[in-house]
């Protein structure tokens, strides 16, 4: 049982830096390395701390540039990333040890740690939203408007526009 714990956690942290071998580094600054998807849509998001944007949003006028770049890089001060990292790995090793016992009470511990992971996700993002407003105000509102996503479940990892909207007239 070790080995499989063993062999499973560095997967969590090793998968993102897989993902960031296929992207295009484009540069580093002040310690964040920036990272191009060559991906029409438009994104932008970070692992650890790296951003990746995507081609779409080169594509966009400077001030939503600004406002989603404020956004993300609210998730890289908040340390947003290595917070869901470890709440992962702990959920993870918490199922593999109740498989040990109760293979039935592992797999609804594994649902419960998806299902928290998405909340939290959640939360994170209106975080992140209230940061970013705090610094380029009423450019987040316009760009949550216009790219944020009509509709949430519960294994969404956004809230909905009017939700982020919302937690924005604090």
């Amino acid at each position: 049982m070790n080995l499989i714990i063993f062999a499973i956690l560095p997967l969590i942290f090793i998968g993102d830096h897989l993902q960031l071998r296929r992207l295009k580094s484009l540069f580093t600054i002040q310690g964040i390395r920036i990272f191009l998807d060559n991906n029409e849509s438009v994104n932008a998001y970070i692992i650890g701390k790296n951003l990746v944007i995507t081609k779409g949003f080169l594509k966009l006028d400077k001030s939503e540039q600004r406002a989603i770049l404020a956004h993300e890089m609210s998730h890289i001060v908040l340390n947003h990333y290595l917070k869901m990292k470890i709440f992962v790995a702990v959920g993870l090793l918490f199922s593999l040890f109740l498989f040990q016992f109760n293979i039935v009470l592992s797999l609804i511990s594994l649902i419960l740690v998806f299902l928290l992971q998405k909340f939290i996700s959640k939360r994170q993002e209106i975080q992140a939203d209230r940061l970013a407003y705090s610094i380029v105000g009423d450019e987040l509102k316009l760009v949550i408007k216009k790219y944020g996503d009509v509709e949430s479940s519960i294994f969404s990892s956004h809230p909905t526009i009017n939700t982020r909207l919302k937690m924005l007239s604090f």
